[in-house]
This record gives structure tokens, sequence and C-alpha cells, in this order.
């Protein structure tokens, strides 16, 4: 729950105070460009922590096996 709290504070903090701003309105207006994208990334990176850098892991197998 500690997390929860941490994650929409620190969101809370960031985003919504900056998007605030007449400024900054351009750039947080088209929220489905930005947003939803990103929450869907972290729900399968929440959901299958494994496939975080796994590009460079399969890489770096691939380079190991080229030496032996």
């Amino acid at each position: 729950m500690l997390t929860l709290f941490n994650y929409l504070t620190a969101f809370w903090s960031v985003v919504v105070i900056n998007c605030i701003k007449p400024v900054n309105w351009e750039y947080c207006l088209p929220v489905h460009e930005w947003l939803l994208p990103d929450i869907q990334q972290g729900i399968e990176i929440y959901l299958n922590p494994s496939s975080l850098y796994q590009e460079e892991r399969e890489y770096l197998k691939n380079i190991n096996k080229e030496r032996k």
C-alpha cells in the first residue's frame, strides 16, 4: 500500500502540478498519447518483470556463446 501511495504522490507532484501551468498545456493535453501507453507498459513490466531488458540479456548471452 505504501508503494502505491508513493507512486501516486510522485505522479501528483510531477505530472499534475506541471500540467496545471498554461505553458505545458500543449504537451499535457493529448493524454491518450503519453499517459495511456505508459500505464500499459508499466502494467506489463509489473506482471512480467523478466521482460525488462530482455533484448539486452539475449545479446549478452550471444556474446558469451561466441567467446567460448
